[in-house]
């Protein structure tokens, strides 16, 4: 049996008056997904069970079958395994985005800063290293915006927010906190010296969150006995499948973005199975959708997903003979909210072994035959049932 994870991050939504009271799954062409919905099973999973934030750390970590309360770090210790970065056991990693500021400094514009490129960022996080080579801190450059900042032997207990959650807001309330926060809190002031002189398009400013320690996985092969691999363009999804032992493929053209390479991630998920049993397909575009407030975009978020990447994976699945598939958002990313809320998001199973139920439609308002409270169960469950039944 060959298992695929589709993770459609952040496609689940609320209804939106400019789709005539629709969601962005109920507009678009979600055909593909229909077709699955009416030859499978369609469930609710909470992936931030137990009133957790509803991160993509945090939700990647349970669908992919890890219970988030017993093996979260910190969001920012997953990114550096990915990244190759060796943590020691009282080191400490932290999320650093370059961010737009509005020109007083006073409010997040951009949590992205409007979506740096590669090769800028790059030389930002240079400019940084040497800013702070005599300061025991360490700047390593990941996909655009999305970067990590490393304190060896750090003593923090800190309470820091995501950036993306406070779009539009004035940043001062939300400053790290906390033991250590007068330390974070002078690094994000002198960074600043950087970014005078316009030299990095549209960043200003570094905002760090998304602190932790070094995680300690058990293998997934170890927990599931099945050999799998992780394609994503993001670290943190590489980083979590990097401490879980997992094989982690790239991409070429994987951007992480709504403009990446859709049709090369499916192609390159069915190679994978010629070595896994499981593939973890981790697609960014929705929730980068989401984020940006634009319905446009993530509309066609999902009718890529729809039309340029299940055609191929479900012809490269049959080829394979049994197999299963799980659809399912990591959280939803509403359009009018554009951050992240913890709702129990929609899912699908569909292949060999799966007995249909009554849905006909793949949207946020499908007739569930089973709901995850505890979302890392829907590993086990998809898993390892003979039959999964309507």
């Amino acid at each position: 049996m060959k298992y695929l994870v589709l993770l459609c991050d952040g496609m689940s939504d609320h209804k939106i008056d400019e789709l005539g009271g629709k969601t962005v799954m109920q507009y678009a062409d979600t055909s593909n997904f229909d077709l699955m919905a009416s030859g499978g099973v369609c469930g609710f999973i909470r992936t931030a069970h137990g009133g957790l934030y509803p991160g993509s750390d945090i939700c990647n970590l349970s669908v992919m079958g890890y219970d988030p309360f017993k093996y979260y770090t910190g969001r920012s210790p997953l990114e550096a395994g990915a990244m190759g970065i060796s943590l020691g056991e009282k080191d400490m990693a932290f999320r650093c985005n370059l961010v737009t500021l509005t020109d007083d400094r006073l409010v997040m514009d951009d949590f992205s800063a409007h979506h740096i490129s590669g090769d800028t960022a790059k030389k930002a996080i240079a400019a940084l290293n040497e800013l702070f080579k005599d300061d025991g801190v360490e700047f390593y450059a990941g996909v655009g915006y999305r970067n990590i900042m490393i304190i060896r032997n750090a003593d923090f207990e800190l309470k820091t927010t995501p950036p993306h959650d406070i779009m539009g807001q004035e940043i001062e309330k939300y400053l790290p906190t906390g033991k250590g926060s007068d330390k974070i809190n002078a690094i994000l002031t002198k960074a600043s010296d950087i970014f005078k002189d316009n030299a990095y398009e549209r960043a200003n400013a570094i905002w760090l969150w998304g602190e932790g320690g070094r995680p300690m996985l058990p293998s997934f092969e170890e927990m599931y006995g099945l050999k799998g691999s992780v394609i994503a363009a993001v670290d943190l999804i590489k980083g979590i499948g990097a401490f879980a032992g997992m094989n982690i493929i790239n991409v070429p053209g994987a951007t992480g973005f709504i403009d990446t390479n859709f049709e090369g991630k499916a192609e390159y998920a069915v190679k994978a199975f010629n070595d896994s049993d499981y593939v973890f397909l981790h697609v960014e575009a929705p929730d980068e959708a989401g984020h940006m407030g634009s319905i446009e975009e993530k509309v066609r978020a999902v009718e890529n997903i729809n039309g340029r990447m299940l055609p191929i994976l479900l012809d490269g699945l049959r080829s394979f003979g049994d197999f299963r598939i799980l659809v399912t958002p990591d959280h939803p990313t509403p359009v009018k909210i554009r951050t992240h809320v913890n709702e129990p998001v929609p899912a699908i199973i569909y292949g060999s072994g799966v007995e249909a139920d009554s849905n006909k439609e793949y949207n946020e308002f499908i007739k569930p035959s089973f709901f995850m409270e505890e979302g890392y169960r829907i590993a086990q469950y998809f898993l390892k049932s003979a039959v999964i039944k309507g």
